[in-house]
């Protein structure tokens, strides 16, 4: 878009309604399936038939809300054209549909006589697509452009064989040159040195989409402060209306949500609590708080066979990159405090050689637990543990305890994969340290980086102490922006849960 265009939009519209910015973002991401999320939430008898536009105004509800947190919790978020992957069924079709269309086209206009059908419909859809790239209050360019692309003058046009197809390109070139980003201004250049009309108008739809794409960016960028503003109500209102609508069609829109906290509700009352960490008092299955902390901590060690809560849905990857990441911290953690065991004060005494395992050790890490088996990982790992070990004490001629401990070594550290990793002792103890450090700081509020950092690491994860205050931060984060959002449905589910025990 020109330099002028750009000027205009940064003081246009300061006060625009968020639901209004999402309309003229005009986008439609892809939903995440809820199918099981769905399971056995409808109504048994009688049978519901759900109307259409009940089904249409949820899908655009769940759509802007996504969209809208999407664009407030990922600083980096933009939009990007599909992909295919590559020799898939869907690649396939995509690239035989478009190149048919074309190749019908171009053998319209090289026809005796031609046929303009297919080119005037083409010509009324690049103008459409060129209008969405006018900003709201450009009217009088609007006005322009419906004047220039008037479909019924263009059509008589043809039908005298009074046009050619060429005018219309160059047209659509010349706007698209004035309103495109820099980035752009080389597709423009090329789409010049075209001269099949088929083959241009193939260029003009292919460039549009780009800009289409721009432009969408753009707004996102100039928008994000206010939907910042605006967001924690805005997911209120938008989710609000995505539970009427699911309502409307006999489904218990939070059953889910309603299961996680129940669950953490049990957890408390029985004493089995996640982490194994001590309540704050014997009552604490009074306070709503202490059961909703609770809930979150089931977080980072999620059972994939519970449907995830409706309300925790739109960062379900993020709550899960999470609990990776804390996975992760705490094996590196585990094998730092077997291998000091194993070691004596050696280790203890060069503290540059225990990050540089460290650094090591996240690499190894990298891919884990998606590609592969703890226990396959183990054994690279402890490989790799014992040769760098080695090679950095022999600098400082005390290799010898790692020489006689080689095996000792190597068993201990795959011992932590031999059953489930959370039941080896060491991890254990750490995990539950790591557990009452996140309720300690969530007790105290205190959910940002800078008050971590004024906070002691447990014992045991000094080493990724970094990586700790990172990982628990945006954890920290996320629930509270999660409750800001959604305290006032976990107060009411909590109490219900607490009145049906007694």
């Amino acid at each position: 878009m020109s330099n002028a265009n750009n000027e205009e939009q940064k003081g246009e519209e300061q006060q625009r309604p968020l639901g209004a910015v999402l309309g003229w973002l005009n986008l439609s991401p892809t939903l995440p399936s809820t199918q099981d999320n769905m399971a056995g939430a409808t109504a048994a008898s009688p049978p519901r038939f759900i109307d259409y536009s009940q089904l249409m105004e949820a899908n655009r509800n769940a759509q802007n809300l996504q969209l809208a947190h999407e664009i407030v919790f990922n600083k980096d978020f933009q939009l990007q054209l599909p992909e295919y992957e590559k020799g898939s069924i869907a690649e396939k079709v995509h690239d035989t549909m478009h190149t048919a269309f074309w190749d019908v086209l171009s053998e319209d206009l090289k026809a005796d006589p031609p046929r303009y059908e297919h080119i005037i419909k083409l010509i009324g859809e690049a103008k459409e697509d060129l209008k969405t790239l006018v900003l709201p209050h450009q009217t009088t360019l609007k006005s322009h452009i419906d004047d220039a692309i008037d479909l019924e003058i263009i059509k008589r046009r043809f039908e005298a064989n009074a046009a050619d197809p060429n005018e219309y390109t160059k047209y659509f070139i010349d706007m698209m040159a004035s309103l495109c980003a820099e980035c752009r201004d080389e597709n423009i250049a090329k789409l010049r040195t075209i001269t099949d009309p088929a083959e241009c108008f193939r260029g003009i739809m292919e460039v549009l989409s780009l800009m289409k794409l721009d432009m969408a960016n753009f707004n996102i960028r100039q928008y994000r402060p206010l939907l910042q503003q605006q967001a924690v109500a805005y997911e209120k209102s938008t989710f609000d209306k995505f539970m009427e609508n699911q309502r409307a069609m006999g489904i218990d829109p939070l059953l889910s949500t309603y299961k996680w906290l129940e669950r953490a509700f049990n957890r408390l009352k029985t004493n089995d609590t996640i982490g194994w960490y001590q309540t704050p008092t014997s009552s604490s299955i009074d306070s709503p708080l202490v059961i909703l902390n609770e809930a979150y901590c089931e977080l980072l060690l999620w059972n994939p066979k519970y449907p995830f809560p409706e309300t925790l849905e739109l960062d379900e990857i993020r709550y899960n990159q999470v609990h990776v990441a804390t996975m992760r911290l705490l094996l590196i953690s585990t094998i730092m405090t077997v291998l000091s065991h194993l070691t004596g004060s050696v280790l203890r005494d060069h503290e540059a050689i225990k990050t540089t395992l460290k650094s090591e050790m996240i690499i190894l890490l990298d891919d884990f637990p998606q590609k592969k088996k703890l226990k396959d990982v183990l054994i690279s790992l402890s490989e790799q543990v014992v040769k760098t070990a080695k090679e950095q004490l022999e600098k400082h001629d005390r290799a010898k305890v790692i020489i006689d401990n080689e095996q000792n070594i190597k068993e201990a550290i795959t011992a932590i994969g031999e059953h489930h990793v959370i039941e080896h002792a060491v991890f254990k103890l750490l995990f539950q340290r790591y557990i009452s450090f996140i309720h300690h700081l969530l007790d105290h509020h205190s959910t940002s980086a800078s008050a971590l950092s004024n906070v002691a690491i447990p014992n045991g994860l000094n080493i990724v102490m970094n990586e700790v205050i990172t990982t628990v931060s945006f954890f920290l984060r996320l629930i509270t922006y999660n409750k800001m959002v959604f305290n006032e449905h976990y107060d009411r589910l909590i109490s219900q849960i607490q009145s049906s025990a007694k």
